[in-house]
């Protein structure tokens, strides 16, 4: 797939590439859930001042005594999402929180109205508002409509006919309000996914660009530095094989020196694209420096490291690029031991290129 095309949007405003959602909803994740956390105490607290107007207003009566579960419930389940939502570690279950929010929202409202009498156009501004306030959670859009509008439509069902004095066509104008807001929250939310998610990709590309190497596209010698010390970690607390390979090419010096720098910088692509092809996407492939290349092997042992080097070679031997004719590489392959640290793997592998280099080239040592 084409970076255009995993990089599309979706008229909702997001990414139409799941596993790119994905990526953007973890990235998000923090952010979307402190928002929820503090909505919800929000929410929460004002239909506390709520139910604290009603006790100085309706205490005593049957209707506070009605209503008044009802709100405490939202209350404790404002108070439960507040901190569910700071715990939580996956953008899914954050998605099933805020649309429990959404629908606990919409329907403590229903409930309260249904226990009133006759309605006052308060009632219809507060369709308005919690409409608004529910598009306020960072929920998926989808779920966001399907709430909203199911909501919409119990409130025209049921409470609306409760109004005092509603005459068809005030119907008709509250129905058309609400199609309004429901159409501005919709196209406001789409339009900040869409530009929240152009932000996420700007700053991927330059995240990109500072880990990469310009020429060959692997990874630069900082983020291996990064990656290594972290693989070393996880090899020695948890025991799992790691290997590295450290190569180069072979008479490259003579290359540049005979037919000239861009026809040694073609060489260095085209090695680079054939070895990515032959090793995972969780594997550490970056560019040393000059010719030479390192790629960090996590769970792998020495026996399948050695594998993978014999893959490259055959790869590198029979490529159709022009400049790998005739092009061969010296490896050396070593696995991490107990007590090994970043500096003592990168000597011994390196200490084994060198031998593979003076012992006549095109050859592992390991």
């Amino acid at each position: 797939m084409g970076k255009e095309e995993k990089y599309r949007i979706s008229v909702l405003g997001e990414f139409m590439d799941k596993s790119l959602e994905d990526e953007f909803l973890t990235d998000s994740l923090s952010s979307s859930k402190t928002m929820t956390a503090y909505l919800a105490l929000v929410f929460g607290l004002i239909l506390g001042l709520f139910l604290a107007h009603s006790y100085i207003t309706e205490a005593g009566t049957p209707l506070f005594a009605r209503i008044t579960p009802i709100r405490i419930v939202f209350i404790l389940a404002s108070v439960f999402v507040y901190f569910i939502s700071r715990s939580i570690t996956k953008p899914n279950h954050l998605v099933l929180v805020v649309s429990f929010y959404q629908a606990m929202m919409g329907l403590t409202y229903l409930l309260t109205l249904k226990h009133y009498g006759s309605l006052t156009y308060f009632s219809v501004l507060g369709l308005l508002v919690i409409t608004l306030a529910m598009y306020l959670l960072p929920n998926r859009i989808v779920l966001s409509q399907l709430i909203t509008l199911a909501f919409s439509v119990l409130f025209f069902v049921f409470p609306s006919r409760k109004l005092e004095g509603l005459q068809p066509h005030e119907l008709h104008r509250i129905i058309a309000y609400q199609t309004i807001m429901l159409i501005h929250c919709n196209i406001n939310y789409g339009w900040t996914g869409r530009t929240k998610r152009r932000h996420f990709m700007a700053n991927r590309e330059l995240f990109e660009l500072s880990i990469r190497d310009s020429l060959t596209g692997a990874y630069n010698r900082k983020k291996f530095d990064d990656a290594v010390d972290e693989w070393i970690k996880i090899s020695q607390r948890y025991g799992n094989p790691l290997s590295i390979i450290f190569f180069d090419i072979d008479n490259f010096k003579a290359i540049n020196d005979q037919h000239g720098h861009l026809v040694g910088d073609g060489v260095l692509k085209d090695v680079a694209a054939v070895v990515g092809q032959q090793i995972r996407e969780t594997d550490v492939f970056a560019r040393w420096g000059g010719d030479e290349f390192v790629i960090l092997l996590p769970n792998t042992d020495l026996v399948r490291a050695e594998q993978v080097v014999e893959r490259i070679r055959a790869s590198l031997g029979s490529s159709a690029a022009s400049t790998l004719k005739g092009i061969t590489c010296s490896f050396g392959v070593a696995a991490c031991e107990e007590h090994d640290t970043k500096q003592s793997l990168l000597r011994k592998v390196d200490h084994l290129l060198l031998q593979a280099k003076t012992a006549g080239k095109d050859r592992v040592v390991g």
